[in-house]
């Protein structure tokens, strides 16, 4: 905290955070109108996080708390302790012991992270049991401002194309929290050891996307519409593409092959495949094991902005490319969109890509193993 700030002065009168806690918390459970929780949660929460800054407490540590108490079989009632019970039934005012409690909705009810090893189970919604407000919120597509999202890559897009690899390791050392010991690494590719089940489902997978993008390579069209008029269409390969492969929560072999295949069909002379790194610096092993069927050039170990940014403009070791193909999330969407429309990158891209959407349509005679 600054010298002469608020938040420093709280640290070193450890009787004045406490007044304040204890005053937010009850300003707070007095709060009824929405702007005023609102305001009354803001001002508690700075206090908050300041005891914890104070004490050395983490958010990590907080979650690690909570993660713990998920984890218990038996729990306490969760009753208030008497002398807090008398205090809120002093404040509260006389009719609003008798006023119902609202339904809590069930669209906020037991959503929360698996844990570690738990298994994902999707939530399902009865609409019959739907209030109007819960089957708008249910349908509500997500909002994004896209002029707040530019402005918050244009910088990293900015900073990778002034200060080249530097600007990727930076950028990949503060969203990935990975120290690069390199930005890039070329063919050969060392081919990773996989369980022979994966080595076999990716091999199966690489065979049917390259017979199905094998049949597309028509012969060229040369039609003379009238002497002396020839009218021809043909295909060529761009020489250089960008394919984003993201990683993070998920490992995507499958984008690889989708990218991968119809390029190295196409005859694409240079393949450069960028994807976020694991913790250790290294590449998803299936993701490799595929980079090198697919016969790619180049790996750039970053994802995000950044990696869009480092195939737009090229650095030091990212080789520049013609064309950038792949899904991401908003902010890779939001940077292939800007060097798409940056005449000085010169680089196409595929399209701006939304978020997935999958409806499965079964019934009782459905092989579920498909």
């Amino acid at each position: 905290a600054p010298e002469g700030s608020y938040t420093a002065r709280l640290f070193n009168d450890a009787q004045l955070l406490r007044a304040k806690l204890l005053e937010e918390a009850t300003e707070l459970a007095e709060a009824t109108e929405p702007t005023d929780v609102a305001f009354e949660a803001a001002d508690l929460l700075y206090f908050a996080l300041t005891k914890c800054a104070a004490h050395g407490v983490t958010l990590a540590d907080i979650e690690r708390s909570l993660d713990a108490k998920h984890r218990k079989i038996v729990r306490r009632p969760g009753n208030a302790k008497a002398e807090f019970v008398k205090k809120a039934a002093a404040l509260a005012p006389a009719e609003e012991s008798a006023a119902p409690l609202p339904r809590t909705s069930i669209l906020s009810a037991d959503i929360r992270a698996a844990a570690p090893g738990e298994q994902i189970r999707m939530r399902v919604y009865d609409a019959a049991e739907l209030t109007t407000a819960e089957n708008a919120a249910l349908l509500q597509r997500p909002i994004i401002d896209s002029e707040e999202l530019m402005g918050r890559v244009r910088p990293i897009v900015s900073a990778v194309r002034a200060n080249g690899d530097a600007a990727v390791r930076e950028f990949t050392r503060k969203f990935d929290r990975v120290e690069l010991d390199q930005v890039v690494i070329r063919a050969p590719f060392p081919v990773p050891e996989l369980a022979p089940r994966v080595r076999a489902a990716i091999d199966q997978a690489y065979a049917n996307v390259h017979k199905f993008h094998s049949a597309q390579l028509g012969a060229d069209i040369d039609v003379e519409t009238m002497p002396g008029v020839r009218c021809s269409r043909f295909s060529r390969a761009i020489e250089r593409v960008g394919l984003y492969v993201p990683g993070g929560t998920a490992v995507l072999p499958s984008s690889a092959l989708m990218l991968g295949v119809p390029a190295q069909v196409a005859g694409c002379s240079e393949i450069v495949l960028a994807t976020p790194p694991r913790a250790d610096g290294s590449v998803v092993p299936e993701v490799l094991y595929v980079a090198h069927k697919v016969g790619a050039t180049a790996i750039v170990k970053a994802g995000g902005a950044q990696a869009i940014a480092a195939m737009a403009y090229g650095t030091e070791t990212v080789p520049k490319v013609d064309k950038i193909c792949g899904p991401g999330n908003q902010y890779v969407t939001a940077a292939k969109m800007l060097a798409q429309n940056d005449t000085a990158a010169m680089v196409a891209i595929d399209m701006p890509a939304g978020p997935s959407e999958v409806l499965v349509v079964a019934d009782a005679t459905s092989n579920p193993a498909y």
